[in-house]
């Protein structure tokens, strides 16, 4: 009998210890330098400093003061068909590559709190041919610059110049997302503001549902969501994906000069299909002379949205 129990209470240890495992949530903070998620079939860890391959299943990244920038960077590394599950709360990243990359990965990121991200060679958020959702009740600003020797011509929330953004962007939840430049007297470039980069398509898909709230504008000739501007010559950038805004969300899209509002940007086509439907609330303007929404100034339209 005293056997039985002792069996019992180390079979009840063993649980206890595995579900502490498993359920670990820790808050990582930016100060202490760069952060890598990996997630797998063996489950999701957190590399920091000396401390790699930490078991978190759910982290918490936050920096100890967000009133003053840090370089540090949030890297998301996906296999084996996972998705990584990032929280981030309050954070101010001034980078100068990407300031968090997702790339061919696959991320679900809650937003609490105010947070602010920045990249003056890369992009605030990068996407290529990965899925990335944004959702819950906070908001983000992502926002690029350039500087004296190079434009950024990458979109600020997406793909990178001459790369394409084939992969999946979703802004759900109650998530405010905002692409606005506080530097756009001095800022140039001509990725799209959601979506590709300069002379990247965007063949994938932009999704903007529930109660989200975004705030897309380009740096110059990109759209305000959906692809950057195409080089004049082959080969050409196009919006060949599917931009959809349903639920209740609210959308406020412009590029600020040549591309669309919502579609492609200065001599790109849009082959295909930008869906509004719901209760959405939709203005999207071009500061030149392009579409609201549709193509860029010089581009075509190939396909009907509805």
């Amino acid at each position: 009998m005293k056997m039985r129990r002792l069996i019992s209470a180390i079979i009840a240890l063993l649980l206890v210890v595995n579900l502490s495992v498993t359920a670990f949530a820790a808050e990582w903070y930016l100060e202490d330098g760069d952060i890598t998620v990996s997630a797998g079939d063996s489950g999701q860890t957190v590399s920091q400093g000396s401390s790699t391959d930490v078991a978190d299943n759910a982290p918490v990244i936050k920096q100890r003061d967000s009133a003053k920038t840090t370089d540090s960077t949030i890297t998301i590394s996906t296999s084996d068909n996972a998705t990584a599950n990032v929280t981030i709360q309050d954070i101010n990243i001034s980078s100068t590559g990407d300031a968090i990359d997702v790339g061919s990965s696959s991320a679900n990121i809650t937003l609490e709190g105010d947070n602010k991200i920045f990249s003056e060679s890369g992009s605030a958020l990068h996407v290529s041919d990965g899925d990335v959702t944004i959702t819950g009740s906070g908001s983000l600003k992502a926002e690029i610059g350039d500087n004296e020797d190079n434009y950024n011509d990458n979109a600020k929330i997406g793909s990178h110049e001459d790369e394409d953004m084939s992969g999946k962007i979703h802004i759900t939840g109650s998530a405010t997302v905002t692409t606005e430049d506080d530097r756009k007297d001095d800022f140039y470039g001509d990725g799209a503001g959601i979506g590709s980069g300069y002379n990247g398509n965007m063949s994938g898909s932009i999704t903007i549902s529930g109660n989200a709230q975004v705030t897309a504008g380009s740096g110059w000739d990109g759209a305000g969501i959906g692809a950057g501007e195409s080089d004049d010559d082959p080969p050409k950038s196009e919006m060949s994906g599917t931009i959809t805004i349903g639920g209740n969300a609210k959308v406020t899209a412009w590029s600020e000069d040549s591309g669309a509002g919502i579609g492609a940007g200065e001599d790109g086509d849009v082959s295909g299909t930008i869906i509004i439907g719901g209760s959405a609330q939709v203005t999207a303007g071009s500061d030149d002379e392009s579409a609201g929404i549709g193509s860029g100034n010089y581009g075509t339209i190939t396909s009907a949205g509805r």
